[in-house]
């Protein structure tokens, strides 16, 4: 299968690097690789992206400059990532769209792995792309919760996780969250217009135990599935 993986806060959810996390991940993700799949890892900013987002409002940036300070944390994670895998990876982090294009026509049996691309576009749009242009059988999206809840588990204990879940419901949940620089913590409405489009097969899993992605790519009943 061609898989798309977004990694992002249940990896990257603090300040430091949990070097033995992204160790399990990669070598999670390896193994899927060495079962045939073709797989392209997208990383997100996490917890550091946010705290150099918030050290650059308090020196005045404007949110583009905010938006690209992301954007470079991002790369950064990705080759921190691209790292962790070794000779699975090719050591060359994705920037855009020409980056993409050209690894995809010169890599064959390497992980891809990308960071942002654009100021104002979340991480899990350029995932939601990527799974587009490569036609995905499959979209895995790592949170640092079970899935999708029918409300904010953070602030409701009796929050009730969804093992499937509507398109339209989803866009109900997510509504109240704020579009800012480095606040993405789910999926953002640009991505869901994108996999709906391609009706691409998307799962949403707790990413801090790195065998859970390897159950979602081997069709194992876990987390939430988007239903289109």
């Amino acid at each position: 299968m061609r898989i798309v993986i977004k990694i992002g806060h249940a990896l990257f959810k603090d300040d430091s690097i949990d070097v033995g996390k992204l160790s399990e991940t990669a070598e999670a993700i390896r193994r899927l690789r060495d079962e045939g799949h073709k797989i392209v890892v997208v990383t997100g900013g996490g917890a550091p992206s946010r705290s150099y987002i918030d050290a650059a409002k308090k020196l005045g940036a404007d949110l583009a400059t905010c938006d690209e300070v992301g954007i470079w944390v991002t790369w950064l994670n990705a080759l921190m990532f691209s790292i962790a895998l070794g000779e699975a990876s090719n050591r060359s982090v994705i920037k855009g769209f020409e980056d993409l294009e050209r690894q995809l026509s010169t890599v064959n049996d390497k992980i891809l792995v990308a960071g942002g691309f654009t100021p104002g576009q979340s991480t899990d749009a350029v995932a939601a792309l990527i799974a587009e242009r490569i036609k995905a059988d499959l979209f895995i999206k790592t949170t640092d919760v079970e899935g999708v809840y029918d409300s904010d588990p953070a602030k409701n204990p009796d929050a009730k996780l969804l093992r499937e879940v509507e398109l339209n419901r989803l866009r109900e949940i997510i509504s109240g969250e704020e579009a800012a620089p480095g606040k993405y913590r789910l999926l953002d409405p640009v991505s869901l217009v994108i996999l709906e489009r391609s009706k691409i097969p998307t799962v949403v899993i707790n990413g801090s135990n790195p065998e859970n992605i390897v159950k979602a790519a081997r069709g194992v009943e876990i987390g939430t599935r988007i239903k289109f």
